[in-house]
């Protein structure tokens, strides 16, 4: 039986003559609306304000982008697409928009890459080495950078003619626009290979102690000036050293995590903190698999406000599905709340499309992307009947070679059902970007429909709130710091200060 809601509108349309054709046309697109993220969200008079103010600009910026093309930001890599976007009085307003919560993003490429090379590699300890034609930045000899390969970056700063040109050969190996342009263009597995040989340059370096705690203070402000007020990180928590060789295990770095956080919450008012997401790589056996989610279960025992769920990374198409690990899974099912990445791969019926089915019977909380749910009519009606949010990631999915033209992400469908989303960044340094700004700018331009604004906004930036993994006490007092910020940016708005 179909929708009550469209009978109700349908029926009415077809059979009744005497209903003039705009009024038929106007009773449409008004239900389409109704059904649609935002589209029923309730707006004070100070919101209509903003909202008028908004959509000007952005029905100025879609009238230029139909009779220009080529420039039209929304429609272009982000590559490309860039410069376009900083100079865009959209992005400055998005940008001084408090954004609530981050839910989906990788610690490890968090940061921007820029900062790392002019912060990290400026270090006297900072050091790097070639095997196998790949390069590492680290501080000690490994296995795979023995003594007699390792090299001060810093004097291999100073022997190099420009100092510019060898700072931007250091981020190529950490940055995917910095790399080979032709990758805007490659195939999928191609641009995985490179990105996740990313997180194998970085890895050691972030792994010592005096850089692992710059680099998350770092992450906390980047993500801070972006006006974003709490975010949820996956994080394997992996063993730490430092520079006498002291090793630090995952409950250590726990403890070090926490009191980063608190040192940084002491210090910016306004930012609520941050939760970690426990999340390791999809390659393992189901024995080690069972080994993670018991140390889960001991880190969440040990820091349960901070440790509060667990995920398997890595890109789906070519890894194991979660069926693989589904007797483990199933065990720790009642004691561990499972936030998994599923559905992010253009297959259908492939096995890396099926673990959305797996996600939602194993009751994960939020899907991490859920770009192939669109083609599941069954799985859209659980996900949105059991309140699953979706994280999506706009720039993840282009850059990842999910989708070319943003305006045709799977995440319009979802936004055409109201069906829950939250907007993230997933890796922002390994791209080029910062924090999840750029991320809501595809969202308000490419994603939602062209005639709405602050009322999408605000259903984006509330729901951040409601799919967080916070306590109900803990969203109380998240919303009451929120709300005087979303006040005072519609302020801002309406005065023209943002643009």
């Amino acid at each position: 039986m179909g929708s009550p809601v469209l009978f109700l509108v349908w029926f009415p349309l077809v059979s009744c003559i005497s209903i003039d054709y705009a009024t038929k046309r106007h009773t449409i697109l008004a239900a389409e609306k109704q059904l649609s993220t935002g589209g029923h969200a309730f707006l004070t008079v100070k919101e209509l304000k903003a909202d008028e103010v908004l959509m000007t600009l952005k029905n100025k910026t879609i009238t230029e982008g139909v009779t220009n093309p080529s420039s039209f930001a929304p429609a272009m890599h982000f590559f490309q697409a860039k410069p376009l976007i900083d100079q865009s009085s959209i992005f400055k307003i998005v940008r001084a928009m408090p954004k609530g919560s981050v839910l989906h993003l990788h610690n490890t490429a968090a940061v921007t890459a820029e900062w790392i090379i002019k912060n990290l590699t400026y270090r006297p300890e900072a050091k790097m080495c070639e095997s196998e034609g790949n390069i590492y930045f680290t501080t000690r000899k490994t296995p795979f950078c023995p003594e007699e390969s390792l090299q001060s970056i810093q004097t291999l700063r100073t022997k190099n003619g420009s100092t510019e040109a060898f700072d931007t050969w250091l981020e190529s190996h950490i940055n995917l626009k910095k790399g080979d342009p032709a990758l805007m263009h490659a195939d999928i597995n191609t641009v995985w290979v490179e990105f996740e040989k990313m997180f194998s340059v970085i890895r050691d370096f972030v792994n010592y102690r005096p850089f692992f705690e710059a680099f998350h203070m770092q992450l906390l402000k980047e993500f801070y000036e972006d006006n974003v007020q709490y975010m949820e990180l996956r994080m394997p928590l992996s063993k730490l050293y430092d520079t006498d060789g002291k090793a630090y295990d995952e409950a250590q770095v726990a403890g070090i995590v926490t009191n980063l956080i608190e040192t940084f919450k002491a210090s910016h008012p306004g930012f609520v903190g941050a939760k970690i997401i426990f999340s390791k790589h999809r390659g393992v056996d189901s024995g080690t698999a069972q080994d993670l989610l018991k140390s889960y279960v001991k880190l969440n025992k040990e820091f349960p406000k901070l440790v509060v769920g667990f995920d398997l990374v890595g890109q789906e198409d070519i890894n194991q599905p979660l069926t693989s690990f589904l007797d483990e899974l199933q065990e720790f099912r009642k004691t561990t709340p499972y936030f998994f990445h599923a559905g992010e791969t253009n297959g259908y019926g492939s096995e890396a499309d099926l673990n959305l089915i797996d996600a939602i019977l194993l009751d994960s909380r939020r899907i991490g992307h859920g770009f192939s749910l669109y083609k599941h009519p069954v799985l859209r009606k659980l996900v949105k009947s059991e309140g699953i949010a979706l994280e999506v990631c706009p720039l993840s999915n282009q850059v990842l070679r999910l989708v070319n033209d943003l305006r045709n992400h799977p995440a319009v469908y979802y936004v055409s059902e109201s069906i829950p989303i939250v907007i993230s960044a997933d890796d922002p340094g390994f791209w080029d970007s910062k924090g999840v700004s750029y991320d809501f700018y595809y969202a308000l331009m490419a994603i939602a429909p062209s005639s709405t604004g602050i009322g999408f906004l605000k259903q984006i930036v509330w729901d951040s709130v409601r799919y967080s993994s916070l306590t109900p006490e803990e969203r109380t007092e998240y919303s009451e710091i929120l709300q005087p910020k979303w006040d005072r940016f519609l302020d801002d708005l309406i005065a023209g200060k943002l643009f």
